[in-house]
């Protein structure tokens, strides 16, 4: 997204506005985007470029398999398409935070739900345009054997997208599969316009084999897609969860105490727990507000008085003394 914004003119601290990230964390390898971080980074880019259909499969299109990591190995090698689905149902947490996905079967069908409902409203649009033209674009029909190519054309993909989105999307797809020797999106059924988000398909679909079936392959791979989940998940976890609370509550100056009650430890642990992580709760909270002071003084333009009432401070006095213990510089020399 930021690579996307920055091609359209907008600077990369524009995009990074208000998530505690600056542009130098991201040439950081072991960089870990939390799910509110990314969505604040999507409402800037929406905000300044604004929402034009096209916009999510342009971003869309800076992903490959390879950013998966195994995930196109092991449903390749997967014996079958239901056998692919279920690995790519465990896996695609990887890269999928905000479109919630649901499989139903019945004797006859079966029908892969992309929910949106917990999207807000002002980039729903986008980012399910997004997450649908990686799951289809990048991975999925990259991923068919020639088999399911030719029959694609039973299946059905419904959009709750205008359609104009959804010819963007279309276009977007077939050039991401341009360099696959039977391209599926010429035979892909796509609908616009519906209330919901799916891909209904015959169910002997998932009887069928993958491009190269290989169970040993594949069974490998899902490991280490798997390892790599559970590896993200104990990596830095309570600051990482701390910041994502402190950044959602930032005008109410929660305490460790309530923190601590939220994810359900109790204060004591949570303040060796982030010892042992190399921080503290003070370190976490003085961070992400003196990010945020920052970003609201030279890239929003906000007055001392409005960034102190945004962050929750009593007034300016007691806001600028906090800055200037954190920068050595008062609040009025970042102000654009």
């Amino acid at each position: 997204m930021v690579q996307v914004g920055t091609d359209h003119g907008v600077t990369e601290r524009r995009l990074l506005a208000s998530t505690g990230l600056r542009p130098a964390d991201l040439d950081a390898d072991d960089l870990e985007v939390e799910a509110i971080q990314e969505l604040s980074v999507a409402r800037n880019l929406v905000q300044t470029i604004g929402d034009r259909p096209g916009l999510g499969t342009e971003v869309a299109n800076r992903f490959s398999l390879s950013n998966f990591g195994l995930l196109g190995f092991a449903m390749l090698s997967s014996p079958t398409a239901g056998e692919a689905l279920r690995v790519a149902l465990e896996t695609l947490r990887i890269g999928n935070r905000f479109v919630d996905i649901a499989v139903s079967l019945s004797q006859t069908t079966g029908r892969i739900e992309f929910r949106d409902d917990a999207l807000p409203s002002d980039v729903r649009a986008f980012l399910l345009e997004r997450d649908i033209v990686i799951i289809f674009g990048v991975i999925v029909l990259r991923c068919l054997s020639p088999r399911l190519v030719d029959r694609i054309g039973e299946t059905r993909l419904e959009l709750a997208l205008p359609s104009r989105n959804a010819a963007t999307m279309t276009d977007g797809m077939a050039r991401m599969l341009s360099d696959v020797s039977r391209n599926p999106i010429d035979r892909f059924p796509i609908f616009a316009d519906r209330s919901s988000t799916g891909l209904t398909f015959p169910i002997d679909f998932l009887a069928e084999p993958m491009s190269m079936p290989d169970p040993a392959t594949a069974a490998l791979c899902e490991k280490h897609c798997l390892d790599v989940l559970q590896q993200r998940s104990e990596r830095g976890q309570l600051a990482t969860r701390i910041r994502a609370v402190l950044l959602q509550q930032i005008g109410t100056t929660p305490t460790a105490r309530e923190i601590a009650r939220g994810l359900n430890v109790d204060r004591r642990t949570l303040h060796r727990r982030l010892a042992g992580e190399g921080t503290s709760f003070r370190a976490l909270n003085e961070e992400v507000r003196r990010t945020l002071a920052i970003d609201m003084l030279s890239v929003f333009g906000l007055t001392v008085q409005e960034t102190a009432i945004r962050l929750g401070y009593s007034g300016p006095a007691a806001f600028s003394r906090s800055f200037t213990r954190w920068t050595g510089n008062p609040p009025s020399t970042y102000r654009r």
